[in-house]
């Protein structure tokens, strides 16, 4: 009875408007407060303990990274060595779009820094170019959330940390579909750029290639030092969080001279905007799992779900409908604090190894993220393209196609995902 209860306040709640963090706070504290056996006092110190972790701390230095580059000179320079490798060739703004979301992955970690920063100069540069905004807009919200998949990745530290898997090996796991997702959204602009009859623009000479490789130079070493630095065990990815803001720092104010000291705090407190709500819903989300916990209405689920099939690929295939629907409704963070602790009797009855099972559930919420209603992405992209968002939506639709593919591939060849770590020592 009270577990009814306890959904129907958050289900109302939700439908009223109230901010993920607030319903779960509000259904998880009511259902306590009646219950006779469990104390809010428990309920409470569940909330404050949740964000006090070490390895969440990796989550506001990856933003605040993410920030000081875009704002520091670093995301022109990989546009503009991304468009000097590969930009002559037809539809060579869609590939350098696709390549410049590949490296400005490995600093970020952020799709949305990603959209926001560098899809403000992919959308400008294509729209110059001549290309229309169904092409411009579509490939830059889809190579966007190659971001979080590619390491460093923000949800990856979270589903680390509440699982208790190891953050490099799912970084690791990460890079296989990360790559597999810009070879297909390159395939779908081969075929795009053919089908439209894009013109070409001018083949650079290997001395103005050398130029722009030079100048972009120290921000493509950013990548290999924080990748480079958690493979070899030189430190850990919340060490390596730490290492690429002194990184971003000094390459963007002592050597580009691109930031400002003055503006820092700006940036700090765009961080802390950013952050905030995420770790608020760690702490709500934390006494959701202990109720759902408490009700074992992750064993429920279980038996429910396997008295109907036991076929792992139906299972799969389910899971991954779900996520996908819950990534329409939910942003990444919340949807893995909510599922994570029903899905995981599952995967492990499965014997789903839980870093190919993280791949998959953050790819699963970063498709989410081009489509509505909570699609951040698409509203974002609105903003930089200054468009209505339904014509985002509209344009973001067939370029979900190639990363739905590579979603299904992950998922029924978990070697894809598994390959790297294992070979890394990550998994015995």
């Amino acid at each position: 009875m009270l577990l009814t209860v306890f959904l129907a306040v958050l289900a109302v709640m939700m439908l009223a408007g109230f901010p993920i963090y607030l319903a779960l706070a509000g259904a998880s504290l009511s259902y306590v407060a009646l219950h006779p056996d469990l104390s809010m006092l428990i309920a409470v110190q569940k909330m404050l303990n949740a964000p006090n972790s070490f390895t969440l701390l990796a989550v506001p230095f990856f933003i605040f990274a993410g920030q000081v580059m875009n704002y520091g000179g670093v995301t022109d320079r990989i546009f503009g060595f991304a468009n000097a490798l590969i930009g002559h060739y037809k539809g060579g703004l869609g590939y350098v779009n696709v390549f410049a979301s590949v490296l400005f992955a490995g600093m970020s970690g952020s799709a949305i820094a990603d959209a926001g920063g560098l899809g403000l100069i992919e959308i400008k540069a294509m729209r110059d170019a001549g290309y229309d905004d169904d092409f411009t807009i579509g490939v830059t919200a889809a190579s966007s959330i190659i971001g979080p998949i590619i390491p460093p990745s923000i949800p990856f530290v979270v589903y680390g940390a509440v699982a208790g898997v190891s953050i490099g090996g799912l970084f690791i796991g990460g890079v296989v579909p990360g790559l597999l997702m810009a070879a297909a959204l390159c395939a779908m602009v081969y075929l795009t750029a053919k089908k439209r009859d894009c013109r070409t623009l001018p083949k650079l000479s290997p001395a103005q290639r050398w130029r722009a490789f030079k100048r972009a130079f120290l921000s493509i070493l950013t990548p290999v030092i924080i990748i480079g630095g958690i493979w070899g065990g030189f430190f850990t990815p919340t060490e390596a969080a730490f290492v690429s803001v002194v990184y971003a720092l000094g390459v963007t104010i002592l050597v580009y001279r691109e930031q400002r000291v003055a503006s820092l705090p700006a940036l700090a407190l765009g961080t802390l905007r950013a952050v905030g709500p995420a770790i608020i819903i760690v702490a709500s989300a934390n006494v959701f799992g202990w109720i759902m916990n408490y009700e074992k209405v992750d064993v429920y689920l279980m038996n429910v779900l396997f008295s109907y099939t036991t076929n792992k690929y139906v299972i799969l295939l389910l899971i991954n409908l779900v996520l996908l629907i819950m990534g329409m409704f939910l942003e990444v963070v919340s949807a893995i604090m909510i599922m994570l602790p029903l899905a995981t009797p599952i995967i492990d009855q499965l014997g789903i190894h839980p870093i190919h099972f993280g791949v998959v559930m953050v790819l699963n919420l970063m498709i989410g993220l081009l489509t509505p209603p909570v699609g951040f992405v698409l509203y974002i992209l609105a903003s930089v393209a200054n468009v209505p968002v339904n014509q985002v939506i509209r344009t973001c639709i067939p370029w979900s196609l190639p990363l739905v593919a590579v979603l299904l591939l992950i998922t029924y060849v978990p070697e894809l995902v598994m390959f790297l770590p294992r070979l890394l020592g990550f998994v015995s």
